[in-house]
């Protein structure tokens, strides 16, 4: 059964798709993804999914690259970072400031500490197995 904040979530998530569908329509982002993904599908994608999560980064790249295996690679890889890089990353946060004796604040700092070193771990697997 979704709980009040199950909804908050899942609008936020609806919002997203939204906002890059509408970011993809300005002429000065559209031009400027264009620049910036040509041959740097899988760094874009990574940065981009720390920002807007990996799953709408993926739909907000793919109309500007040709080259989908790469950019599904960083959007994937992408998901570790930053907390807001994965919807999951949020839930299980919002489950866990529920629980007792919750330390937020440490929680954040272990959890982008240990997404950092790993999505830098992948990244480094990645170039490597080219």
């Amino acid at each position: 059964m979704l709980r009040k904040a199950d909804y908050a979530l899942l609008l936020t998530f609806i919002f997203l798709f939204v906002f890059i569908g509408n970011m993809k329509r300005i002429p000065e982002i559209n031009q400027w993804l264009h620049s910036i993904i040509n041959d740097h599908e899988l760094v874009t994608s990574v940065f981009v999914s720390q920002v807007i999560s990996n799953v709408p980064a993926a739909i907000l790249l793919s109309g500007f690259t040709d080259n989908i295996s790469t950019l599904v690679v960083g959007t994937n890889i992408g998901g570790l970072g930053t907390i807001i890089a994965s919807m999951a990353s949020l839930i299980s946060f919002k489950y866990y400031v529920t629980t007792a004796n919750k330390r937020n604040g440490a929680y954040l700092e272990f959890f982008t500490l240990l997404n950092l070193i790993f999505l830098a771990m992948l990244l480094i697997l990645y170039y490597f197995s080219k």
